[in-house]
């Protein structure tokens, strides 16, 4: 799942051009959409394949974005006849995302990590015992 930055990037579009034929989607879309921390959107695959094969659409048949909208639309709800969708989602833009949010990950890690210490140096002499309860050393692969 990813956020609205990321699909625009994903896309080569604006937020607000992607935005734009969300709306246009409308509930045809909202399935694959949740909200997030701070009601930021997230798209999950299946969304980002929809954008796409709108965009495909009005490029190739030279449709506004409400007329491709609603030919896609169209494709989605004939269950009777094939829908004529092929979407291939590239497995870089997948690999992209999951290195992207691991490196958060790791540096998320990281600045918990740094902020124990500052909290381990500050503590008084006391309640040392507490370091001994905390988690396993930064060398364990388990947290690396």
């Amino acid at each position: 799942m990813v956020t609205l930055d990321d699909v625009a990037r994903f896309l080569g579009m604006s937020k607000r051009a992607v935005r734009i034929r969300v709306n246009a989607l409308g509930d045809a879309l909202s399935a694959y959409l949740t909200r997030g921390a701070r009601n930021r959107l997230i798209f999950r695959g299946e969304a980002i394949a929809l954008l796409r094969r709108l965009e495909e659409l009005r490029q190739e048949e030279g449709l506004r974005i409400q007329q491709a909208a609603d030919r896609l639309k169209d494709e989605l709800g004939d269950d009777d006849a094939p829908s004529g969708i092929c979407i291939v989602i590239q497995p870089d833009v997948e690999t992209e995302v999951l290195r992207e949010v691991l490196r958060e990950l790791c540096q998320e890690r990281d600045r918990w990590r740094e902020y124990a210490q500052s909290l381990e140096s500050v503590l008084p002499a006391e309640l040392k015992w507490l370091i001994q309860t905390s988690p396993p050393l930064p060398e364990d692969r388990r947290l690396n």
